[in-house]
């Protein structure tokens, strides 16, 4: 009985409220699916991002990560994000503009020729809109993007002009963007899973594949792939994007954590994309007897004119064009 009393006296019971009130936020692991290897430029990123939340939230918030496709393609492990199965992923821009066209827009070949283009472009808030705003409407939430580097061409023939890509048979994405743009180049292209790259160069199946370079060191390419042709057509931007119950189920520091340790990655990654792009190529040239071949691009640019024109005409890619280009200070 004198424990009752004791609990019931307006000091203990104050002290019991604010004890309840400070309990800490139970520790939770989320799931992070990706499709691309730990040591890739992307997998570093993401594997900093993961660290840095964890040690922010310390361990309310912790991520495992399921890596090479562990979880499925992109578009599979996208959709499980959707419904909350997955909480969160790496999902490119070329699939996510089979859901929201405006992102078909950063896929053009060649609208962003330089580096410095591209991030003036992709950290602008009107575009970051025009990408996001109908996020939430398809049942994901976006925290931003990581930049891969300039993607070209790899094969396993020697070619050195536009001209010998006709007939090609090039690995791409299923992307319409990238699918019309190696035909405007002449090629064939041929969609493959990401894990079937390097079986299908070797077995013949393809010739070569639109990509970034480093991929010829980091993902073994070069093994098979011993030409690497700078066109630089691309830009390829992967986004990290939430299911909205991983939104929801934060707390607003959390949250708040969550978006800012984004940010600082999302940022630095331009420039860490270029230095390892830069590295991976030499690496490949040093170590797999790789070949680069500097192309010219200007026929290139002039081949993939009609899908500007088309772009412009389309009443979902036109603003966002004219946006772009506003910002670059220059027309096509």
């Amino acid at each position: 009985m004198k424990f009752l009393k004791l609990i019931s006296t307006p000091l203990v019971a104050a002290g019991l409220a604010l004890a309840v009130t400070a309990s800490p936020v139970s520790a939770k692991t989320y799931r992070f699916a990706t499709n691309v290897s730990a040591d890739g430029n992307a997998g570093l990123q993401i594997q900093q991002f993961v660290d840095a939340v964890k040690d922010r939230t310390e361990g309310r918030v912790e991520f495992e990560l399921f890596i090479n496709g562990q979880l499925g393609d992109q578009l599979q492990y996208f959709q499980q994000i959707q419904r909350g199965v997955v909480d969160a992923g790496l999902v490119n821009s070329a699939a996510l503009e089979n859901i929201i066209p405006a992102f078909g827009v950063v896929n053009l070949p060649y609208v962003f020729r330089t580096s410095e283009e591209y991030g003036s472009v992709m950290t602008d808030d009107r575009v970051r809109e025009a990408l996001f705003n109908a996020a939430e409407k398809h049942k994901f939430w976006p925290l931003g993007f990581l930049s891969s580097g300039f993607r070209s061409i790899y094969t396993t023939m020697p070619l050195e002009s536009f001209e010998d890509l006709k007939g090609k048979k090039l690995r791409t994405m299923s992307s319409p963007t990238y699918i019309e743009m190696l035909k405007l180049f002449g090629a064939v292209p041929t969609p493959l899973p990401f894990g079937e790259v390097y079986s299908g160069m070797q077995q013949g199946i393809v010739d070569g594949a639109e990509g970034g370079l480093a991929g010829l060191y980091s993902a073994k390419f070069g093994e098979v792939a011993k030409y690497a042709l700078e066109t630089n057509q691309t830009r390829l931007s992967d986004f990290i994007v939430t299911s909205i119950r991983f939104k929801e189920s934060l707390s607003e520091e959390d949250h708040q954590a969550v978006v800012e340790e984004f940010e600082k990655i999302s940022l630095a990654s331009i420039v860490f994309a270029d230095e390892n792009e830069a590295s991976d190529l030499q690496k490949a040239v040093d170590e797999m007897g790789v070949t680069v071949i500097k192309m010219d691009t200007a026929p290139f640019i002039e081949a993939v004119s009609p899908m500007y024109e088309a772009a412009l005409n389309d009443a979902d890619k036109k603003e966002l064009i004219e946006t772009i280009f506003e910002i670059e200070n220059r027309e096509f």
